[in-house]
């Protein structure tokens, strides 16, 4: 059988064994211990990655970092269910201090928040909990039934304002001032606000859900051009097309970051490299990394954006092969089999020096090594899916959201329809 979007590298077992896991979880991610150590089974059904902020100088005229302040309303869906739910909150790197003094969960539907689902969170049996710059604490567990799908509404009283980092705009918060109205099943008056989510993670106890897909990459993870901000991206449609085939034993977590770039500290996330233990082979129950990850290294290649005194170095193919290799070492390490995407195209990009045919050629030499070098234990081709077959270059009409880089609903789902899913048995 011929299957044009991915293949197989027979190289070793498809997923980690718990003890794997557990070490690795418990190694690398703040206040694990209660996950790895307890008798339940926590793994990751939704999660957000941190982020850093993008220094004033260089934002688009009338952009504003956000300010968040008083109530706050997050609905998530979740990609596994289970009998009991906690959260991780963090306000990443540039938030130095998160103060909360109420925080609630429920299941939301098309109607609103299902008021007999309410439930309290605490942290270690207190209503309140402060996160230092970076930290990341965790809710003690509700029990909660959820399936794989449900939409839960996460709410945060917060004690002071913050500025967590600009996001996409598929990433949104309801924000309503007054006193704790975190029990409410309606936030009257509230706002939508753009913004990186201050809840990184929700998890499920599940003893059945045996693979965690983590879903690592740039805005192209992370779901830019997605319309609808409970379905971020490939790797949500990813998630409705495994629950539609009965594969309700698989979760997805998304840890895409909007302008990630593989090697590269700075303004939009920590670089892969340095991220990747915490944000892919820390994430609970992790059994499979997909890594979709390159393309803002290549795009902003020797770029001096507005405000910088210099330029971003120039790289190379041999530069972001390199990175993968690292990445691919890391993961293997743990036992973890990481997966690896072609580079979508972005010839068309409304960012001057982006994509131009001296890029195109790194992006079509780095797919070739993904395609034919075999280092990968498999290889989902994301390029042949949603390129131009007319101009290899470009993104489909069909599937460009309209900036040139970034697919559509459409793009992302057909990602999604292309992954072949016996990687995953």
């Amino acid at each position: 059988m011929r299957i044009i979007a991915i293949h197989v590298v027979a190289r070793r077992t498809l997923f980690a064994t718990a003890m794997l896991v557990a070490a690795a979880a418990c190694a690398t991610m703040p206040d694990a211990s209660p996950i790895a150590t307890s008798d339940a089974h926590w793994v990751a059904s939704w999660t957000s990655s941190p982020s850093t902020p993008i220094p004033p100088e260089i934002l688009p005229p009338g952009v504003t970092s956000p300010q968040l302040e008083g109530n706050l309303r997050y609905l998530m869906r979740v990609s596994a269910g289970g009998d009991s739910v906690r959260i991780a909150m963090s306000g990443g790197p540039s938030v130095p201090k998160l103060a909360i003094d109420g925080a609630t969960i429920a299941l939301s539907d098309t109607t609103g928040i299902k008021p007999d689902t309410m439930q309290k969170l605490t942290f270690n049996d207190k209503a309140g909990v402060s996160v230092l710059s970076g930290g990341t604490v965790w809710s003690d567990p509700v029990t909660l039934s959820v399936a794989a799908g449900d939409v839960v509404a996460i709410s945060l009283y917060l004690v002071d304002p913050v500025s967590p980092p600009q996001a996409d705009k598929q990433l949104v918060v309801s924000m309503a001032p007054g006193d704790d109205r975190t029990s409410d099943t309606a936030l009257e008056g509230a706002t939508t606000v753009v913004a990186r989510p201050l809840v990184t993670a929700v998890l499920v106890d599940n003893q059945d859900v045996d693979r965690v897909i983590v879903a690592f990459g740039d805005s192209i993870t992370d779901g830019n051009g997605s319309r609808d901000p409970l379905m971020r991206g490939w790797p949500d449609y990813l998630a409705a097309r495994l629950r539609a085939e009965g594969m309700e034993n698989v979760a997805i977590a998304n840890q895409g970051i909007g302008g990630n770039r593989l090697l590269e500290e700075g303004v939009l996330g920590e670089s892969a490299l340095t991220r990747f233990d915490r944000d892919a082979l820390s994430v609970p129950g992790v059994t499979h990394i997909i890594l979709m990850e390159g393309i803002n290294d290549i795009g902003l290649s020797g770029l001096t954006l507005n405000g910088m005194s210099q330029s971003y170095r120039t790289l190379g193919t041999s530069d972001i092969i390199a990175a993968y290799s690292q990445l691919i070492d890391r993961a293997q390490a743990r036992g973890v089999t990481i997966i690896g995407a072609t580079l979508t195209p972005d010839l068309g990009s409304f960012l001057p020096g982006y994509a131009t045919d001296e890029k195109e050629v790194i992006r079509q030499e780095v797919n070739d090594w993904i395609r034919n070098e075999g280092a990968f234990d498999a290889v989902i081709d994301f390029d042949a899916v949603v390129r131009d077959p007319q101009d290899g270059g470009r993104l489909a009409e069909a599937y460009n959201s309209g900036d040139s880089i970034h697919p559509s609903d459409a793009g992302y789902s057909a990602m999604a329809d292309a992954i072949d899913l016996q990687i995953f048995q």
